[in-house]
């Protein structure tokens, strides 16, 4: 499975963002990508992005200044994430795999190839879907979206020690699941 390429993220503003418009011109397609990162395979990105908008559209003027926008609307992606996951777990359990398997649109050739990347995108967000959402988090940024443990640290507000930490186990943590996921795949 390919990783996609490296994230950007805007520069640093502490002041506050004239208008709507001029943040989900600049964010929106940046709260897409975290939203499609952190939400996995079941999570409809528009949805979530839609929402996330919502919220801003309504803590706008709330918004102080004191971080950068892009860490104030990551943590607020990050939350609606989180929602639109736990409500889709239970969707997911209640729908049977091959009817999940037959609606997902093949835009590749061979049949197998597409096979295989679809199953190999299970397995991935099955394996982090076991991991509690600070790890997750941490480590969706780090591994797909590229950003350094000081671009975590800002992001999530953490302190950047924490965010190796964080990194550390949720790497050690994913293996652990991964390996046995695909031991169970195999018997």
């Amino acid at each position: 499975m390919s990783l996609p390429m490296q994230a950007t993220i805007a520069t640093p503003s502490c002041s506050a963002p004239r208008s709507f418009d001029e943040v989900y011109r600049s964010y929106a397609q940046d709260a897409a990508r975290w939203a499609r990162y952190l939400g996995g395979t079941r999570v409809e990105v528009e949805d979530v992005v839609q929402d996330v908008f919502l919220v801003v559209s309504r803590r706008l003027a709330d918004f102080r200044g004191d971080a950068r926008i892009s860490s104030w609307l990551f943590e607020i992606t990050r939350k609606v994430v989180a929602n639109h996951r736990r409500r889709q777990r239970w969707r997911f359990w209640r729908a049977s795999k091959r009817d999940e398997l037959a609606n997902i649109p093949s835009y590749v050739r061979d049949p197998q190839a597409e096979l295989e990347r679809q199953q190999a995108g299970v397995l991935f967000y099955r394996t982090l879907d076991k991991l509690p959402e600070k790890y997750r988090t941490v480590l969706v940024l780090f591994e797909i979206e590229g950003l350094s443990t000081h671009d975590i640290a800002d992001l999530c507000r953490l302190n950047w020690s924490t965010v190796k930490v964080q990194l550390h186990r949720a790497r050690e943590l994913f293996l652990r699941h991964y390996e046995q996921l695909t031991k169970k795949g195999k018997s």
